[in-house]
């Protein structure tokens, strides 16, 4: 749901606040477990060519940003690829206790191959997907 509609639903009462985050993922990496996910559910046939020419990511900054895509309304972004400790030190300044797991893994069977995504992707790739999250590449520094 986006920020947006969160702040609707949840309108705080006098005197209190909330706390607003998200994770966000890099890219190429995102782009990649994504990719696996679509290829999975129609059997393995689809190429990592065929998808990128499709031209369907999951670009999130509009969730997280006002409309004009450049101001956060959120509190914090936290980066999935550091999940686990900034999680911990969002949870602790809310008081929230954690483990240090979520006790779910969310998607994890469709992308068995675990190697790097800068070692995946090809430079026309490479560009594709800059191209296509250049608003979330410029908002969070990402490189490849």
């Amino acid at each position: 749901m986006p920020a947006r509609e969160v702040r609707n639903v949840f309108q705080p009462l006098s005197g209190t606040t909330i706390s607003k985050f998200c994770v966000e993922r890099n890219p190429w990496d995102k782009v990649l477990s994504h990719y696996h996910m679509h290829a999975a559910r129609e059997g393995g046939s689809l190429s990592l060519d065929e998808y990128l020419a499709r031209g369907r990511f999951p670009i999130n900054y509009f969730r997280y940003t006002d409309r004009s895509g450049r101001k956060m309304i959120v509190d914090r972004v936290v980066r999935y690829e550091n999940l686990f400790a900034e999680l911990s030190q969002v949870f602790s300044q809310l008081n929230i206790p954690f483990d240090g797991t979520l006790g779910v893994k969310a998607k994890s069977e469709y992308r068995t191959d675990r190697t790097p995504y800068q070692e995946i992707f090809n430079d026309a790739q490479r560009r594709i997907v800059g191209k296509a999250f250049a608003q979330e590449i410029e908002l969070h520094g990402y490189r490849f």
